[in-house]
């Protein structure tokens, strides 16, 4: 991509501050970015409620032992992690993040077809491209500030229910888990943007757009589970039938065609790379609780780079595929 010169870097910098500030007043997207606020923290009240509890609970015998002057260390301090409550934010990122992704590319496409002003922005010594980039800037920075509003509103409810702080390194985690959900929101608001740019109608790209949302978010991690074994029984095959380790491993050999075939169905998914990379870095899969963040990131970091380059091909997709403003008319 060549240089930016001065007059091209303001222009970007225009479209997308205007698109930014058009998309924050769209009482669509605020009421929908709200709801998906109540939602998360509706799924986060009641483990916080039962965290606090369990905290309650030894702070009190800690102070009993005390009164008694008795050593506190005859109670093993329990280990908090709060930040496993957040599965429900996760999810509910990950099925209404995208849909309101998704409806925010369109309706940014739709607002220039409906005003008919692409024609004329197009006029302007400004190539295509730029002017596609400077609206998928506008959407990413959407995404970053909706997704900062539920992990900001999710953090507070959950240190004020469950009485359980969170400390640098859970700053840390959540600021990476929002930077995951800057790539993957922003790859589906240019999925959105993209084909209702595109379409015959925005409309017809809208449809489009959920046709593949179904498919890749839902569709496909749903075959990939449903084909694991391990997801049919509560604590998993080998521990329900109390298989050694050994013999596990001899199993899992004979069937090694057959796992790469799932999960590849399953990683063929963005947001199963979504969730994967969030839940090692919140510690919400037990394999990864209390783990240091440094392994964590370590086993994990391809689904991040894989997220950060399915949102970068995309936007490659749309930034090259020329626009004809000509056909971009008011649908009558």
């Amino acid at each position: 991509m060549p240089e930016l010169r001065p007059s091209l870097s303001g222009s970007l910098l225009t479209i997308a501050l205007r698109d930014a500030r058009e998309q924050a007043r769209d009482r669509v997207l605020l009421w929908a970015t709200l709801a998906l606020v109540a939602a998360a923290a509706v799924s986060l009240v009641t483990g916080a409620i039962a965290l606090h509890g369990d905290a309650a609970t030894y702070a009190a015998a800690r102070a009993q032992l005390l009164a008694l002057g008795k050593d506190a260390a005859a109670i093993a301090a329990p280990e908090f992690y709060p930040l496993k409550l957040l599965r429900g934010t996760i999810e509910q990122i990950e099925i209404m993040g995208a849909v309101i992704a998704l409806v925010a590319g369109y309706r940014a496409a739709a607002a220039e077809r409906g005003r008919q002003t692409l024609a004329l922005i197009l006029t302007r010594p400004l190539p295509h491209w730029a002017y596609g980039l400077a609206k998928i800037l506008g959407g990413a920075a959407l995404a970053a500030v909706a997704l900062a509003l539920v992990l900001v509103a999710t953090g507070l409810l959950l240190r004020l229910v469950s009485g359980i702080g969170l400390g640098f390194g859970d700053a840390g985690r959540l600021a990476l888990t929002w930077a995951a959900g800057v790539f993957y929101l922003t790859a589906l608001f240019t999925l959105g943007f993209g084909l209702s740019l595109w379409a015959k109608s925005p409309v017809s790209g809208l449809i489009y757009a959920f046709a593949l949302w179904i498919l890749v978010v839902l569709v496909a991690p749903q075959i990939g589970d449903t084909m694991d074994p391990d997801n049919q029984v509560a604590g998993g095959v080998f521990a329900q039938l109390s298989v050694p380790k050994a013999e596990q491993d001899r199993i899992k050999a004979g069937f090694a065609g057959y796992e790469s075939f799932r999960n590849g169905i399953e990683v063929a998914s963005v947001t199963k790379h979504f969730e994967r990379f969030t839940f090692a870095v919140l510690g919400i899969k037990d394999t990864y609780t209390g783990a240091p963040l440094d392994k964590v990131l370590a086993e994990k970091r391809g689904d991040l780079l894989f997220l950060f380059l399915f949102s970068l091909g995309l936007g490659g997709v749309v930034l090259l595929k020329p626009i004809n403003p000509d056909r971009l008319t008011k649908e009558s």
